[in-house]
């Protein structure tokens, strides 16, 4: 019965995880914009990055807050709450008097994916299946990017945004949080740490504030300088914005207790190569092909961890970026889809954060936007992809960062040495006491 339990646990977190993931990629599309004002795309193409910025302090938040209840009911309820009102919140988007409010609405799916995040990390804390499945349903979906070629979404229909996640697979994670907080509400107590019973560790959250915040805002800042001045070089913009990403990410890391700034170094370098790989639509059927190559790459990670193998994919992916032509045939981009799966579930699987927050804030950064959105390109579509220039440019970017990230992680392992839980005590209780 146990191992049942597992199981549907497993299958909750992947379910929740996946919702929380899309929500913030919604909205999905602007095309259905065209004959709107400036001031409206603005705020539209804006509520994308700044409402993953929010979901990603929120998730961290959250995630601190359950903990210091020890008890897994807490979680699991919290859980159920972020679902229960991410469907309200949906149905509600359809009855809006305009289609601005979806901007609105879009900020309020982001809070309630990072309270899903949040709770879901902190519920299958030191519980390995439940964890994978959080892990793979996070890392899969920011690598298959979002829904509308798979649901085939009317780009003339403003309302479409609110199908991003669709209602179905919304109620079917409510179903299954249900089940899962139901199994879980007759589970022990977990021991509390002396002295920690009403104390809220703040670092994490500040951590996850100084990520987010830093990279939004440097990222619209770059945007603005091209904005301004569209056909000037910005060499010297763009090192400092990667010089501004790196340090964030340090200051983060060093914020996290003892070596959970890994997961923070490896994501931002992620996120980087992932954009400067590209987003071209992916056919419905590679869901299913993802997910297991992210699963692959997660079991390598667990059996085989090694921060500078994970470094080096990452590494591989941006060279891959830059070598890569600019309308690559559909193997090559099949090609490049499957080595991001395999490198995020490798880096998902080396991270191995000792204290829930910094879990949640590593694989919730995963959908943080990056520099590289900002930089020019040829096409009028939105994420940016194409263009010779905007391809090569994008990759040296990445690399930068990458490299950066590397340098980042010696510095980490050398001022941070391994330590291990004293005798009788737990890994999220000493990492509490290192806080």
């Amino acid at each position: 019965m146990r191992k049942i339990g597992d199981a549907i646990d497993t299958i909750t977190a992947f379910f929740g995880a996946v919702i929380a993931g899309v929500a913030l990629f919604l909205p999905i599309t602007f095309r259905w914009t065209a004959d709107s004002s400036p001031y409206r795309l603005a705020s539209l193409n804006n509520s994308v990055p700044r409402g993953a910025a929010i979901g990603v302090i929120v998730a961290v938040a959250v995630a601190v807050l359950v903990i210091t209840f020890h008890k897994p009911l807490v979680a699991w309820t919290a859980a159920l709450f972020g679902a229960i009102a991410m469907d309200i919140n949906h149905i509600a988007g359809r009855h809006v008097s305009s289609a601005d409010l979806l901007t609105t609405q879009n900020y309020l799916d982001s809070i309630l994916a990072g309270v899903l995040l949040g709770a879901l990390g902190a519920a299958v804390r030191r519980r390995s299946g439940p964890a994978a499945g959080f892990a793979i349903g996070t890392a899969g979906f920011f690598v298959f990017g979002d829904l509308a070629e798979l649901l085939d979404i009317a780009y003339d229909n403003p309302y479409a945004a609110l199908e991003t996640p669709p209602r179905w697979l919304v109620s079917v994670a409510v179903i299954l949080l249900i089940i899962s907080t139901l199994r879980n509400r007759s589970q022990p107590e977990q021991s509390r740490p002396p002295g920690i019973a009403v104390e809220l560790p703040v670092t994490p959250i500040l951590a996850s504030m100084v990520l987010a915040l830093v990279i939004l805002a440097i990222t619209e800042w770059l945007a603005r300088q091209y904005q301004h001045a569209p056909n000037v070089s910005h060499a010297v913009e763009i090192g400092m914005a990667v010089a501004a990403t790196v340090i964030a990410a340090t200051a983060a890391a060093m914020l996290l207790p003892g070596r959970d700034g890994t997961g923070v170094y490896l994501a931002v370098g992620l996120v980087a190569a992932a954009e400067a790989v590209g987003g071209d639509p992916r056919p419905g059927w590679s869901i299913a092909a993802l997910l297991a190559v992210t699963a692959v790459g997660l079991l390598i990670g667990v059996r085989l961890p090694s921060t500078f193998i994970a470094i080096l994919l990452i590494t591989a992916l941006v060279v891959f970026a830059l070598v890569q032509p600019p309308h690559e045939h559909r193997y090559v981009t099949a090609a490049g889809s499957a080595a991001l799966a395999l490198t995020a579930g490798y880096c998902c699987g080396t991270a191995r954060p000792r204290y829930a927050p910094s879990g949640v804030l590593a694989l919730s950064a995963l959908y943080l936007p990056s520099i590289i959105t900002a930089l020019p390109h040829d096409t009028a579509e939105w994420p940016p992809n194409g263009g010779a220039d905007h391809q090569a440019l994008a990759g040296r970017t990445a690399l930068a960062i990458a490299c950066g990230s590397a340098i980042g992680l010696i510095v980490l392992r050398r001022v941070r040495p391994r330590s291990r839980p004293k005798p009788g005590q737990s890994v999220d209780d000493q990492s509490l006491a290192d806080i």
